[in-house]
C-alpha cells in the first residue's frame, strides 16, 4: 500500500511589547500557511516594486536593508504591505496579555522567560495538537530573554513531544522575509491595544485582515475569540477591545 505523504505547515511565530517594561500588552502571535515560497515570493516582489518605484527612491536603501519592520518602516510603504496582507495564503493566531490586570499582578513574581514560556506554550500547544499527523515547522526570530536564552526555552517545551509529533523548529536573523507578515500583524494589534488616540486607518487595516485570523486568545480573562464563535467571541474590533479591557475573571 502505498504511504500517504505528509502535509506540512510552515509557523513564523513573533512577539510585539514586551514582559518587563511599562508596556500595557504583551502578544505572541503566529502565522501558519503550508506554502511560505508562494508568500515569500510576493514579498520579494513588492520589495523590489518598493525599491524600484520614484516614490520610494529616498528610502531605497532602508528598505533593502530592514525589509518588512513595519516599526522601521514609513507610513507610505506600511500601506502597500497591508494592501497585499490579505491576498496571502495565511491564518494567524494570537496570544494576549494585559499587563494592566490583576492577572498580570500575580505573574510579576516570575522571572521574565517564565512568562515568556507561558505565553509561547498557550500559542504553540493548541497549534501542535489542532495539527497532529502533520510535519509542523516553527520559525522564530531571535529575542534577548534574561536569565534564559530563547533556544534553551523552546528545547525544553519541544522535547515534552511524544514521537506522534513531528515537529520541528528553527531561529531565524530579522532578514526571513516571511517574518514580516506576522510582524506586521502584531503592529496592528499593539496600536489597537495601546494607543490613546487609535487611528481610524489602523481600525480598517484590522477589520481588512479580521478573515484571516483564526483564534485570539486572552491570557488574561481565559477568553477565546474566532471566527466560528457566537457573535459576542467573534473576531472584530469591539470584541478584542472589550476583552482586552476586562479584568480577570
Amino acid at each position: 500500500m502505498k504511504k500517504t505523504s505528509k502535509k506540512t505547515n510552515y509557523f513564523y511565530i513573533d512577539e510585539s511589547g514586551s514582559i518587563s517594561n511599562d508596556s500595557k500588552v504583551f502578544i505572541h502571535g503566529c502565522i501558519k500557511t503550508d506554502s511560505p515560497n508562494t508568500i515569500s515570493n510576493a514579498l520579494e516582489k513588492l520589495k523590489s516594486q518598493l525599491i524600484d518605484n520614484l516614490y520610494y527612491q529616498e528610502f531605497s536603501e532602508r528598505i533593502k536593508k530592514e525589509g518588512f519592520h513595519a516599526t522601521e518602516n514609513n507610513m507610505d510603504m506600511r500601506a502597500d504591505v497591508y494592501k497585499l496582507l490579505p491576498l496571502l495564503d495565511y491564518r494567524s493566531y494570537f496570544v494576549i496579555l494585559n499587563k494592566e490586570t490583576d492577572y498580570f499582578k500575580k505573574l510579576k513574581n516570575k522571572d521574565e522567560h517564565e512568562i515568556f514560556s507561558f505565553s509561547l506554550r498557550k500559542l504553540l500547544m493548541d497549534r501542535i495538537i489542532k495539527n497532529k499527523g502533520d510535519k509542523n515547522i516553527f520559525i522564530f526570530e531571535t529575542i534577548k530573554i534574561s536569565k534564559k536564552p530563547l533556544n534553551t526555552i523552546l528545547e525544553e517545551i519541544f522535547k515534552t513531544l511524544d514521537e506522534n509529533h513531528d515537529c520541528e523548529y528553527k531561529i531565524v536573523g530579522k532578514d526571513e522575509l516571511n517574518m514580516g507578515i506576522i510582524d506586521y500583524l502584531n503592529f496592528v494589534f499593539f496600536h489597537l491595544l495601546t494607543k490613546e488616540e487609535i487611528m481610524e486607518r489602523m481600525k480598517q487595516n484590522f477589520d481588512i485582515l479580521a478573515p484571516k485570523i483564526a483564534v485570539i486568545n486572552f491570557l488574561h480573562n481565559n477568553v477565546y475569540l474566532s471566527r466560528k464563535k457566537k457573535p459576542e467571541f467573534q473576531v472584530n474590533f469591539d470584541n478584542l477591545n472589550k476583552e482586552f479591557s476586562e479584568r480577570s475573571r
